[in-house]
């Protein structure tokens, strides 16, 4: 079995999440990275979008991360994040009708387009999420 660390994952509302695992691979504003025990101290920001954790088990569960920082030590990585979310909790018809008007928000010029394309790309990645892609 490999090595484990503790991830803590703490939202607004709480900690979503707390717990050893083995690896997560998170997207951050450069891409997608992942994080083992052991890796070299790093703070970065977090991007909107999934996240896939393995467990030591090799079990893994997934989820969407709606931004944040993440501070990575050797043997924990904690998350600060604008909201976490499992699939089961995401609705995905309401998701859908969230891709919808902001990709319609985007085309009109009297709507913030950061702010539509903002959630353009939270609805994707609950939609992602939920589909489990």
């Amino acid at each position: 079995m490999a090595e484990t660390f503790r991830l803590k994952i703490i939202a607004p509302t709480g900690i979503f999440f707390d717990d050893d695992i083995e690896r997560i691979v998170i997207r951050g504003t450069e891409g997608e990275f992942a994080v083992l025990a052991e890796h070299t101290p790093l703070t970065t920001t977090v991007a909107i979008g999934t996240f896939n954790i393995i467990f030591g088990d090799r079990k893994s569960k997934c989820g969407t991360l709606l931004g944040g920082v993440a501070t990575i030590n050797p043997r924990e990585t904690i998350i600060l994040t604008d909201a976490a979310e499992w699939p089961e909790e995401i609705d995905l018809k309401r998701a859908q009708e969230a891709k919808e008007r902001a990709l319609q928000r985007i085309k009109d010029e009297k709507y913030d387009t950061a702010r539509a394309q903002a959630a353009l790309e939270r609805a994707i990645a609950r939609i992602n999420s939920k589909e489990g892609l």
